[in-house]
């Protein structure tokens, strides 16, 4: 099973991730994990190679948290394509979540990939910004234009399109905990 979340900056989403994969126990697949992956995979090291298990992955010490430090994830533009290949690799090789860098997109034709777009009205989204990240809803929209510009370029779609989602669920209606119930029950 493969789950995709786009998301808008302070709707949650990756929180909504995060309780995703205990709920599930599969692997979350955020973009520093995808990039240090990718890295390898370019390299010629295969995925079996790095044990991606779940209790690797999420135990009480990770292997891969120290490999982070030297890792730029900024260049998007140099790393779309080995990203892509790692995602689409990660894919074929089990079940996951996989948290923006255009997932929905890339894995479109895999038959068992659920997509959802977790988004918020302004209010919520002030009151995550301020408490979660000590961000300006001015900031968060920032964020939400470059996320936009990428997913656009990339995609030739728009970010956010309900078309392009089996769901968009508003987590300033539900809270982040119904949206992991209503994905629960989605994919059952």
């Amino acid at each position: 099973m493969i789950i995709t979340i786009g998301r808008q900056y302070g709707a949650g989403g990756r929180e909504v991730a995060e309780k995703l994969a205990k709920e599930l126990q599969i692997p979350l697949y955020d973009r520093k994990l995808v990039a240090f992956i990718s890295a390898h995979l370019e390299k010629g090291v295969s995925l079996d190679e790095l044990d991606l298990t779940y209790e690797n992955l999420y135990g009480s010490v990770s292997p891969y948290e120290t490999m982070f430090g030297d890792l730029n994830v900024e260049d998007d533009n140099y790393l779309f394509t080995p990203q892509s290949k790692a995602i689409k690799a990660l894919a074929q090789k089990g079940s996951g979540i996989f948290i923006g860098r255009c997932t929905n997109f890339i894995l479109k034709d895999f038959d068992n990939a659920y997509h959802f777009f977790i988004a918020a009205d302004d209010a919520y989204r002030q009151l995550r910004g301020d408490k979660v990240y000590h961000k300006s809803l001015k900031e968060l929209k920032k964020e939400d234009a470059k996320r936009a510009s990428y997913y656009n370029y990339y995609t030739g779609q728009n970010w956010g399109d309900p078309v392009d989602y089996d769901m968009i669920i508003n987590t300033g209606k539900c809270g982040t905990d119904k949206a992991v119930k209503i994905i629960c029950d989605y994919i059952k």
